[in-house]
């Protein structure tokens, strides 16, 4: 049997078709909450930027600063390049995030495998 809204006819009211959509909205949104906030939970990495000169025509010095050095942003990376015709490509390559915290302590933007030890 259906029940009766305020106007006599079967359905359901306007008040009772609210609390409905509402419950499960919230049903809906929970999971979904609960699910994003464990994957953040779960990142262990840190995305890090250097200069590679793979699969290009590069002088030694292009080597060399490519291979040493880390740089916490793109555009650390692209103002720091090891001379003004340098093409280099920038590559995206991940660190253990207490590695990462490690290498650019405070605000350092670039880390030189050369000459600092961790």
């Amino acid at each position: 049997m259906e029940p009766i809204d305020e106007a006599g006819q079967g359905g359901i009211a306007r008040r009772g078709f609210l609390l409905q959509l509402l419950a499960l909205g919230v049903v809906a949104v929970l999971p979904g909450r609960a699910l994003g906030a464990e994957r953040r939970r779960k990142k262990k990495t840190k995305a890090v930027f250097r200069l590679s000169s793979h699969r290009r025509r590069t002088c030694k010095a292009c080597k060399a600063h490519g291979a040493n050095r880390l740089y916490r942003t793109r555009k650390a990376a692209d103002k720091d390049r090891a001379h003004p015709g340098c093409n280099c490509a920038i590559v995206t390559q991940t660190l253990d995030r207490r590695l990462a915290k490690q290498y650019f302590k405070g605000r350092r933007k670039v880390f030189d495998r050369r000459s600092e030890v961790t």
